[in-house]
Parts: C-alpha cells; structure tokens; sequence
C-alpha cells in the first residue's frame, strides 16, 4: 500500500548553493542536503536546478513495485521503503508536505494514466485557484501529489511553458505563515505571492529564482 510522500528531489548547481538558498527560506538543511519532516524528507543533489522526483513510501515494497511493472510507468515517480527520521525544527515552523504538483498538458489523460499505474482510483477534477489549474489530487494518508493542467496564466501555465511537463511545485504545511515570511524577510528573500486556495486556506508562493527552480508554497495558520 503507498501511504505518504517519502522524499522530493532537487536539483542544485552547487550543493553550498542549494543549502544557503533553502536555510533562507527557513529550512533547517544538513551539510548532505537534507532536510527532514514528520514523515518525509526534501533532498538536494548537484544537477539541473528543478524538482527532480518524487518518492512514495509503500509498506508493501515488493508487492508494490511487481504491481508497478506490470501496469507500465509513471514519469517522475518511484516507490520507497518508508525511511522514517526525526523531524527537523525548522525556522519557517514546516511540519510536513502538504502536496506534490506535476504540470501535464492533459489532466484527465495523465489522471488516468498514474491511476492504472500507481494501482488507486482516479480522483476527481477540482480547480486549483493559486496556481490556475485543473486537479487531479492523489492523496497518500497526509500528503498527496497533485496533476496540473494550467487553465489561466499563472504559476501553471508559466512552469508548463519554461521547463515542459514536469514536477514543479512542493506544498508544506507550516505551524505558523508568519514565522516562514518573517523568517524569509529578514534572509532577503522577497515577499511571497499570497493566495487562496479553493480550501478557503491561505497560502503564499515561493519564485522559483529562489529556490533553485522549484516553486516552494506554505500552508497554514497565520
């Protein structure tokens, strides 16, 4: 059974760069490029700037990947054995993944595609109304990974247009969004884009200039 997000993978010019990019976003990063949560991990790792891939943890490896290889493949994606660590104490107050997004150019298509592969049912479509696009919301236990198909301009349409379909954006849920912009504020990084989400959440945006190509959001209480 896949239960959760396990790692996502960034790429970074240099691994100093990466780690002093993400300890000012307020990430508590070791000297290997990790940085842990309740439950998942964020790896950096020398190579084309971006998220690179996204790991799900099954409790049932073997059976899972067998499962996997005979339904064909899901770009981006590979399974893990959950690797539990102690969560970091993280300045921006990061609790955990909320959501992985992916941009596709055909949701319903790509929705259908991860559902047979993956072995689950095939979400529903929702509108996501900060990064103007269509969803198709995979939830695994408290974390989910998110197709995207852009329906406006937007963070969607502009990750699509620069880099292709792809991985694009890691969602965390924060103890405190005020922490995170205070935090960011003081370490020079500009002031996130604010939005809703069609939770009625709020929820602030990260350019991916400063974040080695990747737009990092945060969710949660003020």
């Amino acid at each position: 059974m896949l239960n959760r997000i396990d790692l996502v993978t960034i790429g970074v010019p240099d691994l100093r760069y990466g780690i002093d990019a993400y300890t000012r976003l307020g990430f508590d990063v070791d000297e290997s490029g990790i940085a842990t949560n309740d439950g998942d991990r964020l790896e950096l790792e020398v190579g084309s700037e971006g998220l690179q891939s996204i790991a799900l943890a099954s409790d049932a490896l073997a059976a899972d990947l067998a499962g996997v290889r005979l339904r064909g493949s899901a770009d981006y994606v590979r399974l893990v054995a959950p690797n539990p660590a102690a969560p970091s104490r993280h300045p921006n107050g990061v609790l955990r993944i909320e959501r992985v997004y992916i941009a596709v150019k055909d949701v319903a298509a790509a929705a259908a595609l991860y559902a047979r592969v993956l072995g689950v049912p095939t979400p529903k479509m929702e509108r996501g109304t900060v990064i103007h696009a269509d969803m198709a919301i995979f939830q695994f236990g408290a974390t989910a990974l998110g197709l995207a198909q852009p329906v406006a301009p937007g963070v969607c349409a502009d990750a699509l247009q620069s880099r292709g379909p792809g991985p694009f954006q890691i969602l965390y849920r924060t103890s405190s969004m005020d922490a995170a912009a205070k935090w960011m504020d003081i370490h020079g990084v500009p002031p996130p884009v604010r939005g809703i989400r069609n939770t009625g959440e709020q929820a602030m945006l990260v350019a991916p200039e400063h974040a080695c190509g990747v737009y990092i959001g945060f969710v949660g209480m003020p």
